[in-house]
């Protein structure tokens, strides 16, 4: 069947009406100025719609195994390909997970964290035991399953051999808030944790494809981040000795759609952290300065959202593989300690219509800017 002319025409300007332009003389942006322009060329909307999307295409649940999850990676790369980049620029890497790693680690934090500081009969020491052996048990039928980690890279023209890595996991998990239980056939999607990281470094990317960048620009998309960091783990075991040489540092993209004024302690908007590793650890100095480069473009770049730097060694996701190498890494996600999404954190009430969408377009906008300045050497 022929599609009638006016709807054809219509889907036409829809679709350009969404693209983005960028001109020939921004395509090597001189000051925060200009990359501000460009950034906020980038809809809201658009953000929006391709969360909305990945969410929608891969229900009910990215839980590994799911049929969700296996629509994920095809989906990421018909996007990629949709939005202007090329197959030479994107690679999908496949690895085995490596599940008794994770089993041990989980151990160890329960011994190190739980079984030090309370008596067996203490209620939070059997609520942890409880919480361990169920992701133990999770992680065990895991054995034999594939993990996807898919890698966008740009090369960048300069002379510099100089890579800054972004990644966002696209995994999803649930937990039964009595129990502690994991729910491996509920309901999961996932819309803050991560459609949000997810969301933004597809924006990121669409930037980069039609920028002539001066310095390579690495964006992964991580697998088996949820229990664990399986996907980073194997990807740092893989490319070490390429990670310690040239990488400038790891940007770990999460949750950047919970922000509330109700429900945060500070009852305070636009309060969001970029979180390092503490004073007496070493690599926190490498850690602080490119913390500080994305706050300066943040701010001089027309977000209207700030990350406060916390040097507290937040560990909870992928950044902590880059750190056991030594790579610098910072972790760009919501105020875990006064902002906390703890009723829709893991659980089937993750979805995009409680997303705070002025908020993590800001946070996009703060992030991609930093990222353009970075690869330019803009600092003014």
């Amino acid at each position: 069947m022929k599609i009638p002319i006016i709807i054809f025409s219509f889907i036409i300007l829809l679709n350009n009406a969404f693209a983005l332009k960028v001109r020939e003389y921004e395509k090597k942006p001189k000051s925060f100025y200009n990359i501000g322009r460009i950034v906020s060329r980038y809809e809201k909307k658009k953000l929006v719609k391709n969360l909305r999307d990945f969410v929608l295409f891969t229900r009910p649940s990215r839980y590994p195994g799911t049929t969700g999850h296996k629509k994920a990676i095809p989906w990421l790369l018909k996007k990629l390909k949709d939005i202007g980049s090329s197959d030479e620029l994107i690679s999908v890497e496949i690895f085995t997970p490596d599940i008794s790693k994770a089993i041990a680690s989980y151990e160890d934090d329960f011994n190190k964290k739980i079984k030090l500081s309370f008596k067996t009969s203490d209620p939070i020491f059997n609520k942890w035991r409880a919480f361990t052996d169920n992701v133990q048990n999770s992680l065990k039928k895991f054995k034999g399953l594939k993990g996807s980690n898919l890698v966008w890279e740009k090369k960048g023209v300069g002379t510099s051999k100089e890579v800054l890595i972004l990644g966002a996991h696209f995994d999803t998990i649930a937990y039964d808030s009595e129990s502690t239980k994991v729910l491996a056939n509920s309901i999961m999607p996932g819309a803050d944790d991560n459609g949000t990281g997810v969301a933004t470094l597809l924006a990121i990317i669409e930037i980069l494809n039609k920028l002539e960048i001066e310095k390579t620009v690495r964006i992964i998309f991580f697998d088996f981040q949820e229990l664990g960091f399986l996907g980073s783990l194997d990807y740092t075991n893989k490319h070490k000795y390429d990670l310690i040489k040239n990488v400038t540092a790891y940007i770990n993209v999460e949750m950047l759609g919970n922000d509330t004024k109700l429900k945060d302690t500070e009852k305070k908007l636009k309060n969001y952290k970029a979180y390092i590793r503490p004073q007496n650890k070493s690599g926190h100095k490498k850690d602080l300065k490119i913390a500080e480069n994305f706050v300066l473009a943040g701010k001089k770049s027309r977000s209207n959202i700030r990350f406060e730097i916390k040097p507290n060694g937040y560990a909870n996701s992928d950044h902590i593989n880059f750190w056991n190498i030594n790579v610098p890494a910072v972790a760009f996600t919501q105020n875990i300690e006064t902002d906390y999404n703890k009723s829709r954190h893991h659980t089937s009430n993750d979805f995009p219509e409680a997303i705070n969408t002025k908020s993590f377009y800001e946070a996009y906008k703060f992030l991609a800017a930093a990222v353009i300045s970075w690869s330019f050497d803009i600092t003014r």
